[in-house]
């Protein structure tokens, strides 16, 4: 089938604290679950703007499972590629936020049916003609088998089909070798690239992401540099495209980078501009921090297109 965006992950839920300042060592009060996970928020945020999504993963056959697969159905991402296996448990974390702006997880996903993703659940001849293929640096990291299945989609894709790669990885849990070595062939082969801050200078061994960034550029890839409340720069060739932010109130930042990179894909698939796609993406993004819950924000097609007239 031609989808427009497709993407292989994990999905699992968060079940977070009702208020601030109410640590996870000391009782209090949850709210969820919540449907999670970086590359099932990017695809959301897709679907629910109008890109034809497909997402290939696996969950428990559990409640925390069919909340998930529901929120994707819902939102009009095809889920018939999500394995459901009666044996092994969807994940969930555990979130706290305080007033400082930082959060606390309990992750409870290793072992969880995320990490039974194998290449063999990948089926390359349902998504050949994928515009967009999306790959999380999160995904890869989570297991061997995930790290497979993504390789295998690096290795047999045709080469028509686009690969955008989000790193989202962090020095804390790899090491900056490990990160490179782990990621280096989705790199080579990727069309897009989507780092946060210090992610272009830690790939590329430069000074800054800006070094970086044009490093990438320089070989032909498209790189989308999320700077937060500073907007979004555009990395294409030897032009640079600096899109500002949009100013709301945040209630939960979480997830706000992946529905950035999903409504860029969109945007991108429709044959908006650079600068188009990144204010477009810029405020998928904003909006999507006003509600406490990674997908809960994410704006409609309407939505976003009333948030741009007034904005």
């Amino acid at each position: 089938m031609a989808y427009d965006i497709v993407t292989v992950g994990p999905v699992f839920v968060e079940i977070m604290r009702k208020e601030l300042e109410k640590p996870l060592d000391t009782p209090a009060d949850f709210t969820g679950p919540y449907p999670s996970a970086d590359s099932a928020i990017m695809l959301n945020a897709a679907a629910k703007l109008g890109a034809k999504t497909a997402f290939v993963g696996v969950v428990g056959d559990d409640g925390f499972g069919r909340c998930c697969i529901n929120r994707l159905n819902e939102s009009g991402v095809d889920t018939s590629m999500i394995k459901k296996r009666s044996d092994i448990a969807t994940g969930c974390a555990f979130v706290a936020y305080f007033n400082d702006g930082s959060r606390n997880f309990v992750f409870h996903v290793r072992g969880e049916a995320s990490g039974y993703l194998t290449p063999e659940d990948v089926d390359i001849e349902k998504i050949k003609d994928t515009k967009w293929v999306q790959i999380s640096g999160f995904t890869m990291s989570l297991n061997k088998g995930n790290a497979d299945a993504i390789y295998k989609l690096v290795r047999e894709l045709p080469a028509d089909v686009k690969i955008s790669f989000d790193p989202n990885l962090r020095p804390e849990s790899l090491s900056v070798e490990q990160i490179c070595e782990l990621c280096a062939p989705v790199v080579e082969r990727a069309n897009l690239i989507f780092p946060s801050k210090g992610e272009a200078a830690m790939f590329n061994g430069t000074a800054t992401d800006e070094v970086g960034c044009k490093k990438w550029a320089s070989e032909g890839k498209i790189v989308v540099c999320k700077n937060g409340d500073q907007g979004s720069w555009v990395y294409a060739g030897d032009e640079v495209y600096k899109v500002p932010s949009f100013q709301v109130e945040e209630v939960d930042p979480t997830g706000a980078g992946d529905t950035f990179a999903g409504a860029f894909l969109t945007a991108l698939v429709e044959g908006k501009n650079y600068t188009e796609c990144a204010r477009f993406a810029n405020a998928a993004g904003a909006m999507s921090v006003r509600k406490q819950g990674p997908m809960e924000g994410a704006p409609s097609r309407a939505e976003l297109e009333e948030f741009l007239k007034n904005n």
